[in-house]
């Protein structure tokens, strides 16, 4: 099943997902908006990511969004916690699942825009 995935529009999407989330940080920060404004923009940057995977995909378009937002999540929580981060196990936890879930989310709004 993970070979019939198109790895690259889930690459896609998460480099269009980090880049969102960058940006929408960068804007959270200078204007003081704490820590709500900063989840909620990583929340969007995994709907983003589910959202270009899910259209760019050509089959399995919900699990490409829910791997694209998974990867957006876990590539830089691994790096952080490789680095010494005190990361807890349920942030982690929550995180991932957060991820996956909007992910998918925004792969669900690609596929009806879609059609």
């Amino acid at each position: 099943m993970l070979r019939s995935l198109n790895w690259s529009g889930i690459l896609f999407g998460v480099g269009a997902g980090f880049v969102v989330g960058v940006v929408l940080t960068i804007l959270a920060n200078a204007v003081g908006g704490g820590t709500f404004a900063l989840v909620l923009a990583q929340f969007l940057a995994f709907a983003v990511a589910g959202y270009v995977a899910g259209r760019f995909s050509l089959v399995g378009e919900l699990l490409a969004g829910g791997f694209a937002g998974l990867l957006l999540y876990f590539v830089p929580a691994a790096i952080s916690v490789a680095a010494g981060s005190e990361v807890t196990p349920v942030a982690v936890l929550f995180f991932g699942i957060a991820a996956l879930v909007i992910g998918t989310l925004g792969a669900v709004f690609a596929m009806s825009r879609h059609r």
